[in-house]
């Protein structure tokens, strides 16, 4: 709960600071920083926008029973539209997810166990933001395929999600 606080807190005082600073023309290379979730995966995430076609993100997902930790690359299409900016992309993600869990041993007594696999997915989405309001500040949504074998927990599924980062130019 005072980790929801604090991350609420945080993109507050964000918020707040887009305001209070002139918005400004970000080129290439840009660093975000932010929250990225894709079902039933997410977490922290740091996104690198290396050229406007090509990107790379790190997730860090520990919040809960399911953790995850995975890498993106993402290609880039053209961004497009005056104040309301949309940029669509193809991503393609792998990496290590694990689940905690109760179970029962051969005694019948409850004993707690964890499960790691690697996994992948892949799929398209759309970043955007309102250019009046900030051009550092953007979202997105996507869907795409994904799979994580675990024999407790088994996802070959449709998966969606969205983000949100703030950029800072580097």
């Amino acid at each position: 709960m005072k980790l929801i606080i604090k991350l609420s807190l945080t993109l507050t005082l964000l918020a707040g600071f887009t305001f209070t600073t002139q918005a400004q023309k970000l080129g290439h290379p840009r660093i975000g920083v932010g929250l990225q979730t894709i079902f039933p995966f997410g977490g922290l995430s740091v996104k690198a926008d290396l050229t406007e076609q090509h990107s790379a993100q790190a997730v860090i997902g520990v919040f809960g029973p399911i953790s995850s930790y995975y890498g993106r690359y993402a290609y880039n299409f053209k961004e497009d539209g005056k104040d309301f900016k949309i940029k669509p992309y193809l991503f393609a993600q792998a990496g290590v997810f694990a689940v905690d869990y109760t179970t029962f041993d051969a005694n019948f007594q409850l004993v707690e166990a964890k499960e790691k696999s690697p996994g992948f997915g892949a799929g398209a989405g759309l970043e955007w933001h309102y250019k009046p309001f900030s051009e550092k500040l953007r979202f997105n949504v996507e869907v795409g395929y994904g799979k994580v074998d675990l024999s407790y927990y088994e996802l070959k599924a449709i998966m969606y999600g969205g983000g949100i980062h703030y950029y800072f130019e580097l």
